[in-house]
């Protein structure tokens, strides 16, 4: 019985242990241990750029369009039938490069024709000169003195006459033989070649162009500025300060060029003033017609104060940046935006070069916050 009795205590003993450990234990644990609240503040990530002093191109961005220089359509100047053509579609040509050659067969039995004509007139002087020479012998000899030297000296005359009439006709025909081969008249690349071997070709001012041949080197962008900036651009293309920057298409590679000319009226529907650049294009990527992104460049202006456009915010009190301080606490600093070129913003107010500006993870900030620097912009 006291074994018994001893075995149903210890039971309930560890009944009563059980319970306290796996349902009052963690209730208590849970009501006793309490979450000791973090006063740490939590540093905010963001990205900083430094303010600067540079010298930075008063300009503007817009959309040009690339124009050749000098496109000319060329014509026959003489009728005849293509016998071969010379050039490819779209190739590149040098001046003076045969492009179609007509044919010849019957320019060159013309020249021919002349060329007998000459040698009849020189045949003809060769005896007029002879018989001037016999009469004057007789003469001298006084074996004729009625010998009719005039009329020998006339009939010469007549010959040499002929033979310049002749010589001038032969030139005319070399001249026009010239015109059966048809040339690039400047260096640049062709359009389409229409004709083929055996096509008609007609001469004449109203005449289809045989093909065009578009200057490529230089070449000009043409852009449209706001009347309003159209003194400004006169006065900095007279210190020679005016040009044109351009980006390629598809490629990274920045061209620039002087401002060549500006148009003497502006549009009347969209009140822009065409202004021209020169830009060189060898090797030729800039193709004409091409829509390319431009920077109208007035003049440098030195020493501004810039930021990454990026740091730029905008409120309804205006423009504002955050700046850190060596304490890495964040403020608010309200600027004035003159201007912005090549990503950089013109500012004034509250900024001096080599303050620090936030340009990543602003929409987190308030004045004073706490800030980590994740990583420096240049």
């Amino acid at each position: 019985m006291k074994r018994l009795a001893l075995l149903v205590c210890l039971l309930l003993v560890l009944g009563g242990f059980y319970y306290w450990f796996m349902e009052r234990n963690p209730r208590d644990m849970a009501a006793e241990a309490e979450i000791t609240p973090d006063h740490t503040e939590a540093a905010i990530p963001v990205r900083l750029a430094p303010v600067k002093r540079m010298t930075l191109p008063l300009s503007f961005m817009t959309i040009g369009t690339i124009q050749p220089i000098v496109s000319i359509p060329v014509t026959a100047q003489v009728s005849g039938v293509v016998t071969k053509v010379d050039v490819v579609d779209g190739a590149e040509v040098k001046q003076d490069d045969v492009l179609v050659e007509l044919d010849t067969r019957l320019i060159d039995a013309q020249i021919q024709q002349a060329q007998a004509a000459l040698a009849r007139d020189q045949a003809n002087i060769d005896k007029a000169q002879r018989d001037i020479d016999r009469i004057n012998k007789l003469v001298a000899e006084k074996v004729d003195p009625l010998a009719r030297g005039p009329d020998a000296q006339t009939t010469l005359d007549l010959a040499k006459a002929a033979l310049q009439s002749d010589q001038a006709a032969l030139q005319s025909l070399q001249v026009q033989r010239e015109y059966y081969s048809i040339r690039a008249p400047i260096a640049g690349r062709v359009g389409t070649v229409p004709v083929r071997p055996g096509s008609i070709i007609v001469a004449g001012t109203d005449a289809s162009p045989i093909v065009t041949v578009n200057g490529f080197d230089p070449i000009y962008v043409a852009v449209g500025i706001p009347q309003k900036m159209v003194a400004d651009l006169v006065e900095d293309k007279a210190q020679g300060a005016a040009r044109i920057s351009l980006t390629v298409p598809g490629r990274n590679d920045k061209r620039e060029g002087a401002v060549t000319a500006i148009d003497n009226a502006a549009n009347a529907a969209t009140g822009l003033v065409t202004v021209l650049a020169t830009i060189a294009n060898s090797p030729a990527v800039l193709w004409p017609g091409e829509l390319v992104n431009v920077e109208v460049i007035f003049r440098d202006q030195p020493d501004v104060l810039v930021v990454p456009n990026v740091a730029i915010r905008t409120n309804q009190q205006g423009s504002y940046v955050y700046t850190v301080d060596s304490s890495l606490r964040a403020s608010l600093k309200p600027v004035v935006v003159a201007r912005s070129a090549q990503g950089l913003s013109v500012v004034s107010g509250g900024l001096d070069a080599g303050d620090n500006v936030v340009t990543d993870g602003q929409l987190l900030l308030s004045n004073g916050a706490l800030v980590s620097v994740k990583e420096a912009m240049e």
